[in-house]
């Protein structure tokens, strides 16, 4: 399990993209905390980048068809949860969303992870009955296929809504934590993060000030090499770093967690997912 943490860094301003980059205050929700000590990355206008390196091959590209999430290649519960009875994850505290298969919906080659504000029972970290005020999806690459280096790129629709946290990433297939890659994680309408997780040394990250992600498909990539992890989005790199980067096997995680309900709003919305794919060196 794991606490994601948003940090602090100082980048610069990429107009073609729609992106600023910039320190954040100490304010903010318990997912948000800022690290002072976080370095400089490289970011900026670099230009395009349409996919992975030439000569990567594609290993891993399942799709979404039918009517049905395929089970064979996708979970619908963290590694250390029970997934009959669905799970969320315990490692964020404030996370107020329980996940249930039910939540994973696939239709024309799209698949639906839905977050609906319904009560719904749970459980504890340690297994006590609880009602959750949320339910949502999630999916998980685990069972069919982990992975050493390669470029991530996932082809999404953000939902633009109150109190959902929509996030990509990676984790270690051991079980251990850290390290953990986030390829995005994105709150409300348009705060958006990229970080890393190190098993030793400083935490790293980019906050994001994005155009409008609900508009329109977009990609967001990660290449992860033995010696450099780089995220793109939509083809431009956003953050660079060259430190702590992990040598073991990882798994992807895609879900839509919720982390703040009102009186009137929260847990209500859809992140769509067109493609998840794979290139290996």
């Amino acid at each position: 399990m794991r606490t994601r943490k948003r940090l602090a860094v100082v980048l610069a301003v990429a107009t073609t993209l729609g992106v600023m980059y910039s320190t954040l205050s100490p304010t903010g929700t318990a997912q948000k905390r800022v690290h002072s000590d976080t370095p400089v990355l490289t970011a900026g206008t670099r230009p395009l980048t349409p996919g992975p390196p030439a000569g990567w091959r594609l290993a891993f590209d399942p799709g979404f068809g039918g009517s049905q999430l395929n089970t064979s290649v996708w979970a619908t519960c963290f590694v250390w949860a029970e997934p009959s009875v669905g799970c969320t994850n315990f490692g964020n505290r404030d996370e107020l969303e329980w996940y249930l298969p039910s939540q994973d919906r696939v239709s024309h080659g799209v698949l639906d992870l839905t977050a609906q504000r319904v009560a719904t029972a749970g459980r504890t970290s340690r297994g006590r009955a609880k009602e959750y005020s949320c339910r949502s999806g999630m999916i998980t690459s685990y069972p069919s296929f982990q992975f050493t280096y390669g470029y991530v790129q996932v082809t999404a629709r953000i939902p633009r809504a109150f109190g959902l946290w929509s996030a990509f990433w990676l984790v270690d297939a051991e079980q251990q934590w850290p390290p953990d890659i986030d390829i995005m994680d994105h709150w409300g309408a348009t705060d958006t993060g990229v970080y890393f997780h190190p098993a030793r040394g400083t935490q790293v990250g980019a906050h994001l000030k994005t155009a409008d992600l609900a508009q329109g498909w977009h990609t967001f990539g990660l290449s992860w090499t033995a010696s450099r992890l780089t995220w793109f989005i939509d083809g431009r790199e956003v953050m660079s770093t060259d430190s702590g980067v992990p040598r073991e096997p990882m798994y992807f995680i895609a879900n839509l967690a919720d982390y703040q309900l009102s009186a009137t709003a929260g847990c209500h919305g859809s992140l769509l997912i067109k493609s998840v794919k794979v290139w290996r060196p």
